[in-house]
């Protein structure tokens, strides 16, 4: 038994040293002040992982929710979004590229829109939230309620990195 632990640790902390380990994060999701010119959040993901950007609907007060995929590619898509009721800029009916369904009074919107980056104003009602890897980060707390945003998905630059990055420890 204690062999197959010893086993296991050094195949693990060896891969990196074989270059096995350096592609499991080989993505980040970078959110940068369009304004500032500064990327004030990377953290890293999966292909084919997922993450969640969560806010409150400004006109319908009504929480929605998008759900973003990365395909094997390293792209960005819209794959999901559900809120409680249609209000302005949410889809309301299905056409080729989305398919709405309503269960339990939820409304549930499947598509797959590719997404190269995503503007998003932070809003000063909306509360967004990016929740990725069991995390929850209210996007006020990173910029300024008004402040455009632009958030993709690539490899990390620390060139361009404007501040240490709290989120990821």
């Amino acid at each position: 038994m204690i062999f197959r632990v010893l086993l296991y640790v050094v195949i693990v902390m060896g891969l990196p040293v074989f270059g096995v380990g350096e592609d499991l994060f080989p993505l980040f999701i970078q959110i940068e002040s369009v304004d500032r010119e500064t990327i004030l959040l990377d953290l890293p993901i999966l292909r084919e992982g997922r993450f969640f950007i969560e806010y409150v609907h400004s006109s319908d007060h009504t929480p929605v929710q998008d759900i973003f995929q990365i395909d094997e590619r390293g792209e960005m898509i819209l794959v999901e979004e559900n809120f409680n009721g249609f209000g302005a800029g949410l889809e309301f009916m299905s056409w080729e590229k989305a398919y709405v369904t309503i269960d339990e009074g939820k409304i549930r919107v499947r598509l797959k829109r590719p997404l190269p980056f995503l503007h998003l104003r932070v809003g000063r009602v909306a509360n967004h939230v990016l929740k990725l890897n069991g995390r929850a980060i209210p996007l006020k707390e990173i910029a300024k309620g008004g402040e455009l945003l632009k958030i993709w998905v690539g490899p990390r630059d620390p060139r361009r990195l404007g501040r240490e990055n709290s989120w990821e420890n």
